[in-house]
């Protein structure tokens, strides 16, 4: 909150704001943050606070209100037409939120040797062009022509659209990042985020109609990438478990935002890395309470977002699917960020057709993120590209201690391909499969090996028995929460309110089953889950020298080709599936079917695996009368540390044509 000097300069910013606006811009809202606006039909955002303030020297002057400017940097002189014209024209290519309305000013910067000058033909086009000011470099040689007026800057701001204001202070002129609304349709987001100068960022939350739905501020992709950095451009949304400065975290949770309402002063390291690599945050995700798998009618505290594919009425299982369904929605998000301990990146992946990933456990240093059950846990992420996916993944994950570095000289021989899982219940569905099975014979010269994976699973099982292979994994999870969330939540709301607090059904349950089992009982689980984890490694899917794992092990996360429904009657209609999420909560007599929950394998031995968009199938839904168009997906596990590898095979299917990327919206292709 501002006080003193600071709330004298943001009211004088309002008043000249309210007072001085230029025709094309239509102010909707003011206030001491900043300025919705609508841009001839688009609503942007303008900060408060500038990106650079400059004393134009000559001609120009100090335009009153906001005008919309573009900014543009040379390397060579002369300064040449086409070089501007190609400029501008990428500009409209790659840029989501650039238009050109934005050229009612242009700022021309030159970085190379020497001194600049404009060509003649540059200066023509200028001329005859509708831009009202032009700002040069001051090493830029002043042009001949003073139509449009022309003023020398000391420098001008990084390529992009930006805004210009007079600044209350001084007679400069402030320039102010732009900022492109995005309705959030799928309420996929929690809130915004814009970069504050003091560190960290700032909560947004911005509605604009009678929906209610936050619009998101989102930053040009041209200015984020003229920083030299491997994921500059990038912008990505992140699951509230993870902590970022300045902004709160709440966990899905009332009660838990209640007793944390202040913004964290820290980031989490893994997404601090993901700042340094150049990626952009837009924002938190929403988030099944405390990171526990729950279904969509099990939100209480905060709505479930809806999946952008299909009827809109499918689930997107697990609990990132806020995360996920950003990613399935919006191509403003590049990429988004979840957490997976079992299956919360992977289903959710499989559910909205993108590619996801869950590293190798022990990858991500998980400071900074709210623990589930810390022996799974991993932080994953989405992307809708396969070769940005791959990049992503490589860079994120490059420090990981567990990663395999050693070079290797091809690609596994074998594909367990699990006869008792496959063929799915949709015949369309298993084509995909099996073209993907094909594919990777083809390309990469690995072999199908159909064979009874959960027979020879059960022999790495405590007494061969699957069911209990899945309490030890719900111990571990129930536990860990209990100890580290859940109890000492409760008791400093009690403490605080005099009354107990109020929870959402599946982390209640949680939280009861947690608070019953003892520190023997976890001992126990910790010892079930190491065996295991050093048993598959050394005999299912082991090292290999050239290849770094002997095997992949493929299957479905999903349903089978069948449509999943967020409304639990919905699943009972003909040809639809319920999602399954964890396995028997122990004492009610559930018997689990191992090939329905593979994703464990994973989470207990601390694989690494990848969710492969492979296409997708039509189904008649009961819900919108019509055909729709469900995708399709699968998983790829490999041996621990072995990201690389997966990386890699996805890289690699993609430049053979068999890969993709993913569409935003109703269809995944």
């Amino acid at each position: 909150m501002a006080t003193g000097l600071t709330e004298s300069i943001q009211a004088l910013f309002i008043l000249s704001l309210a007072a001085l606006i230029a025709g094309k811009v239509n102010v909707i809202e003011v206030d001491a943050s900043g300025t919705i606006l609508d841009l001839s039909g688009q609503p942007y955002y303008v900060p408060f606070d500038p990106v650079l303030s400059i004393d134009p020297s000559r001609h120009s002057g100090v335009p009153a209100g906001l005008v919309p400017a573009t900014s543009v940097t040379a390397q060579y002189s002369p300064i040449t037409k086409s070089f501007l014209e190609s400029q501008i024209a990428s500009y409209g290519n790659i840029d989501d939120v650039w238009t050109d309305q934005f050229l009612e000013s242009l700022f021309i910067s030159y970085e190379g040797q020497l001194n600049g000058f404009l060509h003649d033909e540059a200066e023509e086009w200028l001329q005859a062009s509708n831009i009202s000011r032009v700002y040069l470099s001051s090493n830029i040689r002043m042009p001949k022509f003073t139509s449009p007026p022309v003023s020398q800057i000391k420098a001008g701001p990084p390529a992009g659209p930006y805004f210009t204001t007079p600044s209350p202070t001084s007679s400069r002129l402030d320039i102010h990042a732009a900022y492109r609304l995005r309705k959030d349709e799928y309420a996929s987001f929690l809130f915004g985020a814009i970069p504050n100068p003091s560190g960290g960022w700032t909560k947004t939350n911005i509605t604009l109609d009678n929906s209610g739905a936050q619009y998101i501020p989102v930053p040009s992709r041209v200015t984020l990438m003229t920083k030299s950095l491997p994921l500059a451009g990038t912008r990505f949304a992140l699951k509230d478990i993870f902590d970022a400065q300045g902004l709160p975290t709440g966990a899905g949770s009332h009660a838990y935002a209640l007793m944390h309402p202040l913004p964290v002063d820290t980031t989490a390291p893994s997404i601090q890395r993901l700042i340094a690599l150049g990626a952009t945050l837009l924002g938190k995700t929403r988030t099944s309470q405390f990171a526990h798998g729950a279904q969509p009618w099990e939100y209480v505290d905060h709505a479930y977002s809806w999946n952008p594919r299909g009827d809109g009425h499918l689930t997107a299982s697990a609990s990132s699917s806020g995360s996920a369904c950003a990613v399935a929605g919006y191509d403003w998000v590049e990429f988004t960020v979840g957490s997976d301990t079992r299956g919360s990146v992977r289903k959710p992946a499989a559910f909205v057709g993108a590619y996801g990933m869950r590293p190798s456990h022990g990858s991500v240093d998980m400071r900074g993120v709210l623990p589930l059950a810390e022996e799974m846990d991993t932080a994953g992420f989405f992307a809708r590209d396969p070769r940005l996916f791959s990049a992503i993944g490589t860079w994120w994950y490059e420090p990981s201690p567990v990663r395999i570095k050693r070079q290797t000289i091809r690609f596994p021989k074998k594909l367990f391909y699990p006869t008792e899982h496959f063929p799915v219940s949709n015949p369309a569905a298993q084509v995909l499969y099996d073209n993907f099975a094909a594919a990777l014979s083809k390309h990469l010269k690995i072999t199908t090996v159909p064979f009874n994976f959960t027979s020879s699973l059960l022999d790495h099982l405590p007494s061969r028995n699957f069911t209990q292979f899945q309490l030890a994994s719900n111990t571990l999870a129930e536990y860990r929460s209990w100890v580290s969330v859940g109890k000492p939540l409760i008791e400093a709301y009690e403490g605080k309110f005099g009354s107990t607090p109020t929870f959402d059904p599946r982390a209640r349950e949680m939280f009861k089953r947690g608070a019953m089992h003892t520190n023997k009982d976890f001992i126990e689980a910790q010892r079930i889950l190491h065996a295991f984890r050093e048993s598959v490694g050394s005999d299912l899917l082991k090292a290999d020298i050239k290849s770094c794992s002997d095997a992949l092990f493929m299957y479905d996360a999903s349903t089978g080709g069948r449509p999943s429904y967020r409304v639990a009657d919905f699943n009972n209609m003909e040809g639809a599936a319920q999602a399954l999420l964890a396995g028997p909560v122990g004492g009610d007599g559930d018997t689990a079917k191992p090939s329905d929950y593979f994703t464990y394998v994973a989470s207990m031995a601390g694989l690494p695996e990848v969710t492969i968009p492979l296409g997708q199938v039509g189904y008649y839904s009961h819900v919108s009368r019509e055909w729709e168009m469900l995708p399709v997906a699968v998983q790829v596990v490999a041996h621990r540390g072995c990201d690389d590898l997966l990386l890699n095979i996805v890289e690699k299917l993609a430049g053979k044509g068999v890969l993709e990327g993913v569409k935003t919206g109703r269809d995944t292709f």
